[in-house]
């Protein structure tokens, strides 16, 4: 596992291009978030996504989440999206709101088909925090993203941990230490209709209300 101190790639930006070039290959990245470390992989490879998914020992069939670099990649990865979902990406995002996505048939069945077991969902996020934002954006395309822990356990927020669960599988570690813990974003079923709060976190019922212009 290759580990850069945070304080490296918050001096020098270039430095991503490393984290890039892993997702590049189908490597698995592990970076530090607000709400603990997250497992990253390239949306789009089968073999990255069955590597992370073997990683973690998962076995339940949770909607998964996906970090955009930006907005207009949302269309290729999900199934439709309505006038109101757009108003909250163009108001809220990037930030910790995460919408949930009927998943798009434009995403490899390979991959589409483990990810969505539970109910065909995806939840779609911009990240705001420094190094995941700096990670997907320059990698340009779409990941999946996976709490940095065993299924079922915990240690998410401990380096120590995650090295020793994921010393041999994960490529690179964006290293700033323990973190706290911290509020998680907000989820929002855009999937049918009006938008509904199905988890409560960081972005308040007012300022989704205030977005949608209620």
């Amino acid at each position: 596992m290759r580990t850069i101190p945070y304080p490296e790639i918050s001096k020098d930006p270039n430095i991503y291009k490393e984290v890039g070039a892993v997702l590049e290959q189908g490597g698995l990245v592990c970076v530090p978030t607000p709400s603990g470390y997250k497992l990253l992989a390239d949306l789009a490879s089968p073999k990255a996504i069955t590597a992370m998914l073997q990683a973690k020992r998962r076995v339940k069939n949770a909607p998964s989440l996906v970090f955009v670099p930006n907005a207009e990649w949302v269309e290729r990865v999900v199934d439709a999206i309505s006038e109101e979902a757009r108003r909250l990406m163009q108001e809220l995002w990037p930030g910790p709101i995460t919408l949930l996505f009927k998943a798009g048939e434009r995403i490899d069945p390979k991959v589409r088909k483990p990810l969505t077991k539970a109910k065909g969902w995806l939840g779609v996020r911009m990240p705001e925090d420094e190094v995941s934002l700096g990670a997907v954006k320059t990698f340009g395309r779409p990941v999946l993203v996976s709490s940095a822990n065993l299924a079922d356990k915990g240690g998410a927020h401990s380096v120590a941990q995650i090295k020793k669960n994921f010393g041999r599988t994960v490529d690179l570690i964006v290293d700033k230490g323990d973190v706290a813990h911290a509020a998680r974003s907000t989820l929002v079923d855009v999937s049918d209709g009006m938008p509904k709060i199905v988890r409560a976190g960081a972005v308040g019922e007012d300022r989704i209300a205030a977005a949608l212009g209620a």
